[in-house]
């Protein structure tokens, strides 16, 4: 399933699976530490459930030697797209939404983070869906910047991130 550069240091993708949330949640967190300076509590609680909405969940084994001490269990990335409906209230009800993608802090900067987008976009036109969407903060440069380089636009007023209270901005893009 993979179109993972193996020579740039990361692992095969697969679906993930009920085994690998815990792994996944401590992804998500590290790398929101990572992109925030500091953890902030409720992170991990606002990510877990939306693995029970899951329409597309792409994992990156570890292959780097990142140890997984940080609860990742030897994950380098995920992706997790929810079903339609799942998002927030000015989403297009049609729309799945990209709710979670995030690299591990030691495995960033290779590129994974565009695979793992590609390959779930990809996946989702697969399954017949014509658009989906995502929200980013605005402050993170290289997430908006990656976004707009794989054609998503962004759609709609920006708000304020419910847990962080910094500007946030829907993106779509159609498949």
């Amino acid at each position: 399933m993979s179109d993972i550069d193996s020579s740039r240091g990361t692992g095969e993708m697969r679906p993930g699976e009920a085994a690998d949330v815990e792994a996944c949640v401590a992804v998500w967190v590290a790398a929101c530490a990572a992109r925030d300076g500091r953890a902030v509590d409720g992170v991990a609680e606002r990510a877990r459930p939306k693995f029970d909405a899951a329409l597309v969940w792409l994992v990156v084994d570890g292959s780097d030697g990142i140890d997984g001490s940080d609860g990742s269990d030897g994950i380098d990335g995920f992706v997790l797209a929810t079903r339609p409906g799942s998002g927030l209230p000015g989403d297009p009800v049609d729309a799945p939404v990209l709710g979670l993608l995030a690299t591990n802090p030691g495995a960033q900067a290779r590129g994974l983070g565009r695979s793992l987008l590609r390959a779930a976009t990809r996946e989702l036109a697969a399954r017949g869906h014509e658009r989906v969407v995502l929200h980013v903060l605005l402050d993170n440069v290289g997430a908006v910047r990656l976004y707009e380089s794989e054609g998503w636009v962004a759609a709609g007023t920006p708000f304020e991130h419910s847990l962080l209270k910094r500007p946030t901005q829907r993106f779509e893009r159609v498949l």
